[in-house]
């Protein structure tokens, strides 16, 4: 089995715990997260799946595909295999998250199917826009972030480096129009 790197599940609890604080200022029940970078920050997986991150209380990460790599991945402990998205209410129900009320999508990025069928799925509920506060969340960052930037820069770097050489190394071709 290869060996993937994964984010510290500190991490992923620290930003969970700061959304939450979010979701408690602005009143609401709790928040899906759908779109992958947001995805990938509250859960530390990519893998297609739906997150729900309650006021209160552990996150709640519904898996359609790639359950065990998520699982790999990601260092939430609440992870549920769903064979669609038409299982969420139950999930949230198998969790005891009853009765909710405002909840928060990120309406930056979101698709217009994808709002109507939360729509449909949970006609009770009021929808707010959480993107601001995510963009605020993930604006300022940790140690851990930074340092994951300075190892990008360095990849990016030596690659840069390395078709430089290569560039060297190679002469133009001649183009169909030269003489010769």
């Amino acid at each position: 089995m290869e060996s993937i790197e994964t984010v510290p599940a500190q991490e992923i609890e620290r930003r969970n715990i700061n959304f939450q604080r979010e979701l408690q200022e602005m009143g609401l029940d709790g928040a899906f997260i759908l779109q992958n970078a947001d995805l990938f920050y509250f859960s530390g997986t990519i893998q297609s799946s739906v997150l729900f991150i309650p006021q209160q209380g552990e996150a709640i990460l519904m898996v359609q595909k790639g359950f065990e790599r998520a699982g790999q991945e990601s260092p939430l402990k609440h992870l549920v295999y769903v064979t669609g998205r038409g299982q969420i209410k139950k999930v949230l129900k198998d969790y005891g998250v009853l009765d909710l009320k405002k909840v928060g999508l990120e309406m930056d990025t979101l698709p217009v199917n994808q709002y109507s069928r939360c729509r449909q799925t949970f006609p009770e509920c009021e929808w707010l826009d959480v993107s601001r506060a995510i963009l605020r969340l993930r604006m300022i960052k940790t140690p851990y972030e930074v340092e994951q930037i300075r190892r990008a820069a360095q990849i990016l770097h030596k690659g840069y480096m390395g078709i430089k050489d290569v560039s060297l190394l190679c002469r133009p071709l001649p183009s169909r129009f030269e003489e010769g």
